[in-house]
């Protein structure tokens, strides 16, 4: 059954809206400063005191270039460099070439990946030219800066740890149902309304294969409805798409139903169709408290999930399938199981499906919206070889 109503039978159900700032604190940052001022402010703390004037129309329009994502980034990266050179008396801003190849190779003996020190090294480099010290070329273009990444790449490779794939499981490809999958996920949500919520959630942002920033945004007025029970998606933009030009993707029949639930129970009509609800479960007050019967009230905010959010679910509903024995998995291996999905989990999760099923990396590369099937590969590179030409060719002949 894929709709779950609420059960109403041994209690009362309360569902109400509320504000967002009513609803249980889960982060210590959820009041955090927007990404804008703390860029700011983390570069007004590094600037030496005789940088010539920099222009402010040019800074904020450099900034409103950026997706928040990227600016926070780069904040978080500059915070890094900062402590570095604190550390060893070095001087922030402008960097010195050969002190960034020293901080590479320290991040390196810290076990850093190979692709975050290029991000932190674009970061520096991104700096210097939103505040005037590239001239030609920002100082992270230098050869030895270049060549100082090249030598950690070849020593340490450059494969990438990519988040654990969640794979539609049984109904697509029985010998992808060990451990975690969407169909094990999708069973172990509950009928409540968080549990309509997280299974809408989980089964939207598989069939359109979106990003976090992509399935946190979604809105009813952006799903079109089809005769036949499935629907199109609107995704007004997304990573590879800042000027918003926007695209779409297609949602199952079962999709559509577990969203129609969700809906239903949740009463939203526009903004955000995926929510926090808080929870609060207590006996209704009466004068034989033996017979009372048990009150749920469920919050529902106005702000959509943070990517801390979705990713919280997606691990909180894991947990749940392993307890109920949906997921054959050792024990030992939960926690790491647990720990390596992530917000991009639905997506890898498709693009292996899709090369399972047979199809190629353009094709899954333009329904997934990327540049190149460069990325696709990467994601699916092990499951591209069963649908390559060679496999292809040599399965008829050679069987």
């Amino acid at each position: 059954m894929i709709e779950k109503p609420l059960d109403r039978s041994d209690a009362e159900i309360i569902v109400v809206r509320t504000d967002d700032a009513a609803l249980p604190m889960r982060s210590r940052n959820a009041d955090a400063e927007p990404v804008d001022i703390r860029l700011l402010r983390t570069i007004g703390g590094i600037v030496p005191t005789d940088l010539p004037p920099v222009s402010q129309l040019g800074l904020e329009t450099a900034l409103t270039a950026m997706a928040d994502a990227t600016k926070a980034a780069i904040a978080a990266d500059l915070d890094c460099w900062r402590d570095w050179c604190d550390d060893e008396g070095r001087s922030p801003l402008p960097a010195d070439p050969e002190d960034m190849v020293r901080y590479v190779n320290a991040l390196d003996a810290r076990g850093k990946k190979p692709s975050t020190l290029a991000r932190r090294i674009a970061s520096l480099g991104s700096v210097h030219r939103l505040m005037g010290l590239a001239s030609d070329a920002a100082p992270t273009d230098a050869p030895m800066v270049r060549a100082a990444l090249k030598a950690i790449r070849r020593r340490r490779g450059a494969l990438q740890r990519q988040a654990a794939p969640l794979r539609l499981g049984k109904a697509l490809d029985p010998h992808a149902a060990k451990g975690f999958t969407l169909a094990a996920l999708l069973d172990a949500c509950g009928g409540d309304l968080q549990g309509l919520r997280d299974a809408a959630l989980l089964s939207l942002g598989y069939d359109a294969g979106l990003r976090v920033s992509e399935l946190t945004v979604v809105e009813a007025k952006h799903i079109d409805p089809h005769k036949d029970g499935s629907a199109t998606l609107f995704i007004p933009f997304s990573k590879t798409d800042q000027e918003q030009e926007g695209a779409w993707a297609w949602l199952s029949a079962e999709t559509m139903r577990r969203v129609g639930a969700w809906r239903d129970a949740s009463g939203i009509e526009e903004g955000p169709l995926f929510r926090r609800v808080g929870v609060d479960r207590r006996r209704a007050h009466e004068a034989e408290p033996e017979a009372a019967l048990a009150r749920t009230t469920y919050s529902i905010g106005t702000a959509p999930l943070t990517r801390q959010g979705v990713n919280g679910i997606y691990r909180r509903v894991a947990i749940a399938a392993y307890e109920i024995g949906l997921v054959e998995l050792s024990a030992g291996k939960l926690l790491d199981a647990v720990q390596a999905l992530s917000t991009h989990s639905l997506r890898v999760g498709l693009t292996q499906d899709l090369f399972a099923a047979g199809e190629d990396g353009a094709g899954i590369a333009q329904a997934l919206r990327w540049s190149s099937p460069t990325t696709a590969l990467r994601y699916g590179r092990k499951l591209a070889v069963r649908s390559n030409v060679a496999a292809r060719v040599l399965s008829r002949v050679r069987s």
